[in-house]
């Protein structure tokens, strides 16, 4: 008699709602008419498996993909993903090789990164299709506005290189409107310069999340969605409308104790007991990208109701006070991230963007597509 074993899943672990993460590309697609529509899917998919996500944006119609550095472009195309990937930022001389071998889009902003893919082109025999990041007022990766026309036609003087598009990034959409609109007219402007010295320019982008939602006069031939597309609002205190929630963070209870009063709880001390209280241990931990800042200010769902993060978020576990929750056991179901326990509302609470929570939910953790 033969046995196998087949290995049981973390009790920790990010539950993702694919068909969620379908209906918001709809709801999109439907805002944005005919508009090309990128998806981010750099940061792994924002914590959310950016290979899983992408083959259902590609198969939903998504037209290209955007990805942060030339590996999470590799990651795709082994994958066996070819819809077009655009890299976001523009990398180092030293990544061209890769870059025009897997076949990635490369963002440029500088000559002498240009001059590389040139030379690697050459040598590669591919004209390699390329965008320019032009710095509207990011002030990060970009070509400045009096030398963008420069650079156009210098990439129009060279063999093998060629313009796919154009695109500009905003630091303050849907904060700073009168900014963004700054933005968006240099931006235009400086389009239509160009195409009226007869310089193509197939894709020109500049919406992001926030201002896309905020409204479309700055959508013009791609929209750059992120955050949006799973489900949270890039903007403070705006509620996402029709897009849903795509990420569940849950877990189960893993040991439950009394302690008496004047009992502390986890390293330093910093919550002693002012009454009997029962604590559950969570088995998940800063080390899973539950932010040790969430200390004795975090809370969990527990049965439906709120437990209170009491102690030091240690490396592999989280204690919670469940004494005024009934009938808890080892076990039990904890929920720690989803439509309740927002990623702004853990945001909020330990002062930072919702990009940074859903984006540190690390590879420890599990995924489970439904």
């Amino acid at each position: 008699m033969c046995f196998y074993y087949i290995p049981s899943m973390r009790p920790s672990r990010v539950v993702i709602n694919l068909s969620n993460f379908e209906a918001n590309i709809e709801t999109a697609r439907r805002q944005l008419g005919g508009t090309k529509l990128l998806a981010v899917v750099k940061a792994d998919a924002y914590g959310h498996g950016a290979v899983a996500i992408s083959s259902r944006a590609v198969a939903c119609g998504v037209d290209w993909l955007g990805v942060g550095i030339v590996e999470e472009g590799i990651e795709l195309r082994e994958a066996g993903i070819r819809a077009p990937v655009l890299i976001l930022s523009q990398e180092l001389e030293e990544r061209v090789e890769e870059i025009i071998q897997y076949n990635l889009f490369p963002t440029v902003c500088s000559r002498n990164f240009l001059e590389s893919l040139n030379r690697e082109g050459k040598r590669q025999k591919k004209v390699v299709k390329l965008f320019i990041m032009l710095d509207t007022g990011m002030g990060r990766y970009g070509v400045a506005p009096d030398e963008f026309i420069y650079f156009l036609k210098r990439i129009n003087s060279i063999d093998w290189v060629k313009i796919e598009g154009v695109m500009s990034h905003f630091p303050v959409a849907g904060v700073d409107y009168q900014f963004t609109s700054e933005q968006i007219k240099r931006f235009k402007s400086l389009i239509q310069t160009a195409e009226s010295m007869g310089i193509s320019i197939p894709v020109r982008s500049i919406a992001n999340s926030a201002a896309f939602l905020e409204g479309k006069n700055s959508v013009i031939d791609m929209a750059r969605l992120g955050l949006i597309l799973y489900g949270i609002s890039p903007i403070k205190d705006m509620d996402p409308g029709g897009y849903l929630p795509v990420m569940t963070v849950k877990s189960k209870i893993s040991f439950i104790k009394n302690i008496p009063p004047g009992h502390s709880v986890s390293y330093a001390r910093s919550f002693i007991a002012k009454r009997p209280t029962t604590v559950a241990v969570v088995p998940i931990g800063y080390a899973d990208g539950y932010d040790r800042k969430l200390s004795n200010k975090g809370w969990m769902m527990v049965k439906g109701a709120r437990a209170q993060v009491i102690g030091d978020i240690t490396m592999d576990a989280t204690m919670i006070d469940i004494t005024d929750i009934p009938e808890v056991k080892i076990g039990d179901e904890v929920i720690i991230v989803n439509h309740l326990i927002t990623a702004w509302d853990m945001a909020n609470t330990i002062g930072t963007i919702p990009y940074e929570i859903v984006c540190r939910m690390g590879k420890r953790l599990p995924r489970l597509y439904i």
